[in-house]
């Protein structure tokens, strides 16, 4: 397979345009499943072609880090004073609703459910 995108994307055209080949010949010679197959396939390389082509004419992404202008807010600051009970109450909500989703499992009565 070729290495420049150009010659990967006439690669693409080249296969797709041998299977659409074959699959007129299976399809002259009555064998309708293999022509459908090999017009798939051949449907699949051209798409791919379509996606080298698009990809090769996009221009490249820039990357967040070469922005000097780009700044990330930053996260307020909380007193440890404020943050500790509030990871404690977060703690505990958690803990409960797990607690809870248990003795709600625990509870759901066996005899309703059929084996039949």
């Amino acid at each position: 397979m070729p290495a420049d995108f150009g010659e990967i994307t006439a690669y693409h055209h080249q296969e797709a345009t041998r299977l659409y080949a074959l699959a007129q010949e299976a399809r002259e010679l009555g064998c309708l499943d293999e022509a459908d197959y090999l017009a798939g396939q051949a449907a699949r390389w051209e798409e791919a072609a379509l996606e080298q082509q698009t990809e090769m004419h996009r221009p490249p992404r820039q990357v967040a880090s070469q922005s000097p202008f780009l700044t990330l807010p930053e996260e307020p600051h909380i007193h440890p004073l404020i943050k500790w009970p509030m990871a404690i109450v977060h703690g505990v909500r958690c803990g409960a609703a797990g607690i809870g989703q248990f003795i709600f499992k625990r509870r759901t009565p066996i005899t309703s459910l059929s084996l039949r």
